[in-house]
């Protein structure tokens, strides 16, 4: 039985028009039109983010530089995307299942269904309060450089038919395999300069960039589609491409796992960070902690993962404190979201500012628009009083930034009750800004 929720029509546009499930239900799930199926090239965008600088990681108040960071993200077709959520939703479950029977289903964080991982919250909060509980204790926070990008296709497949437990990928696997290994894509900006821009489009009644697909073959032969003509990458943004990131991981999580087990310690990996906790035990030191490194390093490159050497840290945590193990210049463990200091527990200082510098602008584009139709009430309430108040925190289907908030609070003290978790304290003062900006006092009946 399908996820109702996971297959809904999405609004965006593309080479085809916008379907529903229903309608390509039959075509999708049938193997036979899968195996023979032509899929549409990818659309490609840069999303770029604001991201803090973990580089300089010098400061414990976690007010870090802040440096945009571009991702290259591709998203598929409308039908080529019901195609992609359905084998990878039997993936996953395939994934899952493995996990489960190899003893990783705690390992691997990021992607996975609620039945079968615990949230990033939670996580955050297990791992630091094993980092507490060991008392003196040897870190590693890691990341894979390029992950999706540099994922060899032929060790993927090998993973893919071992979760599967196929021999050789059935036709239907191989097409959809292939179709995200060898993958076309478009540039999104040469689309929108030819056609103009979604938002215009949408005005016009347009529901894809073609009519038909004689005018797709047209443009096919006047501009140019880009191939993946190597041997490594996958297109990340598709609805199948984060569980394949996480089955290609499966032989090293796996091992990782069995190496931090012999010195009673923890790994997680979330995508392509992942953190390690060894208690310093007996004769386990900083050297035995480098051998180990060393190890990791080696498992790595031998899976043909990249560790990012800039980003990954090793940290010391003792005496409540959280120290780089080379330069001992004291820190916060930056993890899922969280800064841990090695006393105190918050969100990272980005979230709420981000969480009041949407708000801000909401309110302000609300004002504008205000005064230039010279209303009598500001518009947009209901929407700014949703995503930025107390009066969304029920709202369907996750509430909002402040719900969000509440229950990681809760989860910290809940789980991690020998941390000082200041979560809500980062937004206390939610009411009074909110109110500030707006120009007026707000109530809610509850």
């Amino acid at each position: 039985m399908r996820d109702n929720e996971k297959y809904q029509s999405k609004k965006y546009l593309h080479f085809d028009s916008r379907i529903e499930y229903t309608n390509v239900q039959k075509y999708v799930e049938d193997p036979m039109k899968i195996e023979k199926h032509n899929f549409y090239p990818l659309l490609k965008y840069t999303q770029s983010t604001d991201k803090f600088d973990v580089t300089q990681i010098s400061i414990r108040d976690d007010k870090l530089p802040i440096k945009t960071k571009p991702r290259n993200i591709m998203y598929a077709c409308h039908k080529d995307n019901f195609i992609y959520r359905y084998y990878g939703e039997l993936l996953n479950e395939a994934y899952s299942n493995w996990a489960k029977e190899n003893d990783i289903n705690e390992e691997s964080i990021a992607y996975r269904e609620p039945k079968y991982s615990k949230n990033n919250i939670d996580s955050a909060a297990e791992v630091i309060s094993a980092i507490v509980e060991h008392q003196y204790c040897y870190i590693i926070v890691g990341d894979f450089e390029s992950y999706f990008d540099s994922l060899d296709h032929q060790l993927l497949k090998k993973r893919v038919k071992i979760v599967l437990n196929m021999e050789n990928l059935e036709k239907d696997w191989y097409r959809v395999f292939r179709s995200v290994t060898r993958y076309s894509y478009c540039e999104k900006e040469l689309i929108n300069s030819l056609f103009g821009t979604d938002k215009y489009l949408r005005k016009k009644r347009k529901f894809s960039y073609f009519d038909n697909t004689r005018e797709y073959r047209e443009f096919k032969k006047k501009y140019k589609i880009s191939f993946n003509k190597n041997n490594i990458g996958i297109p990340q943004g598709t609805a199948i491409s984060a569980v394949l990131a996480n089955v290609y991981a499966i032989l090293f999580d796996k091992e990782i796992k069995s190496l931090v087990k012999d010195y009673n310690g923890l790994y997680r990996r979330y995508s392509d960070d992942f953190i390690i906790v060894i208690p310093a035990q007996g004769d386990f030191g900083k050297s035995e902690f480098n051998e180990l490194a060393s190890k990791i390093n080696t498992l790595a490159a031998r899976e043909k993962l990249k560790i990012h050497l800039t980003k990954t840290h090793y940290l010391l945590y003792e005496q409540n404190e959280i120290r780089h193990l080379d330069s001992n210049i004291v820190c916060n463990l930056d993890y899922l979201g969280f800064a841990f200091d090695g006393e105190n527990v918050r969100m990272r200082s980005k979230s709420p500012c981000k969480f009041y510098r949407k708000a801000n602008r909401l309110i302000e584009k609300a004002k504008k628009v205000k005064e230039k139709k010279n209303l009598k009430k500001l518009p947009y309430r209901k929407k700014i009083y949703t995503l930025y108040t107390d009066a969304g925190t029920n709202s369907t289907p996750y509430g909002n930034f402040i719900t969000y908030a509440i229950k990681a609070q809760k989860a910290f003290d809940e789980i991690s009750p020998n941390t000082n978790n200041l979560i809500l304290q980062q937004i206390k003062n939610r009411k009074t800004k909110i109110e500030k900006k707006l120009g007026y006092r707000i109530s809610f009946k509850h």
